[in-house]
């Protein structure tokens, strides 16, 4: 990891370079004592030391950096020192004089925080992705505990992402198959996500439905299941899905899913070819299932 001290008092500079490389072994620690200074160098920062009495427009350092983690060193706290630096884009501050320790906190605070912004962009990229092609309605008025009955889990989970990102609040996962903590479960004030609702015996039901009547909780069901519950819905598959684990499609269905799928992606020659079939064959199977070729 490289560290740059952008700070004028050259004994504050080389003190704290010491004791991060001390506490920090495996980072590359470069020390500057001007703005300008800072801006020239070319290689990138994870993360950044600034001295707000830096000589030179320290605006112009928290730009180059803003994707860096900067942490402030103020000598007093106020607009000029805290406020206005923090819009600019540095992350944080710490008030001269400090104890080394309380820097390395911040500075493992900030990394494991980014990282955690990170972790959830791909995340959510990742199930964007894998939601994209699902066809869900919006439930409009939803009362908790919500029960959701359906043979694809996956269509459950796009549902609950849906409306985590609608009330604002992140989710909980729990398997009930697992025995997972209903303690857990108690303390929580996530959104609620339980799975494998239906491998609980009625004991269990009771003393879970205690714990959950005051939380946003979704509770997935199997399609089988006969669980009853006032605020229960149904996801009914208006067309077969080929990614349904319980579904098998016949030999017709899977060729008019792989017709209306992918023929905007291959020319009829690979796409009979493909399915095995001539491109005659292909045509007619077009007209007979209604399929209008895409340009």
């Amino acid at each position: 990891m490289n560290i740059l001290i952008a700070e004028d008092e050259l004994y504050l500079a080389q003190s704290i370079k010491n004791s991060l490389c001390e506490h920090m072994k495996n980072s590359h620690i470069d020390t500057v004592t001007t703005a300008n200074d800072a801006i020239n160098l070319k290689k990138h920062y994870e993360i950044i030391i600034l001295s707000i009495t830096l000589n030179g427009n320290v605006y112009d350092v928290i730009e180059k950096y803003k994707s860096s983690t900067i942490i402030l060193l103020v000598p007093y706290i106020n607009h000029d020192t805290i406020t206005a630096p923090l819009n600019a884009g540095a992350d944080t501050y710490i008030l001269k004089p400090f104890m080394i320790e309380e820097l390395i906190r911040k500075i493992e605070h900030h990394l494991a925080f980014k990282q955690l912004k990170r972790n959830y962009k791909t995340l959510e990229s990742y199930f964007n992705i894998l939601f994209k092609d699902l066809e869900t309605s919006k439930i409009d008025n939803i009362e908790f505990p919500l029960f959701i009955k359906s043979k694809n889990r996956k269509k459950v989970d796009k549902i609950v992402f849906d409306i985590s990102k609608e009330i604002n609040i992140p989710i909980s996962f729990y398997d009930l198959k697992d025995k997972c903590d209903l303690n857990k479960i108690e303390k929580d004030n996530h959104l609620i996500y339980l799975l494998n609702f239906d491998t609980l015996k009625n004991s269990s039901i009771s003393k879970l439905f205690d714990i959950i009547s005051n939380k946003k909780v979704i509770i997935e069901l199997n399609n089988h299941s006969s669980f009853e519950h006032p605020n229960m819905i149904t996801i009914k598959n208006e067309k077969q899905d080929i990614n349904d684990d319980n579904n098998i499609l016949s030999v017709e269905d899977y060729i008019k899913y792989v017709i209306k799928t992918y023929e905007s992606q291959f020319p009829d020659t690979e796409l009979s070819k493909k399915l095995g079939i001539s491109r005659k064959s292909l045509w007619e199977k077009r007209k007979k299932y209604g399929l209008s070729k895409k340009k």
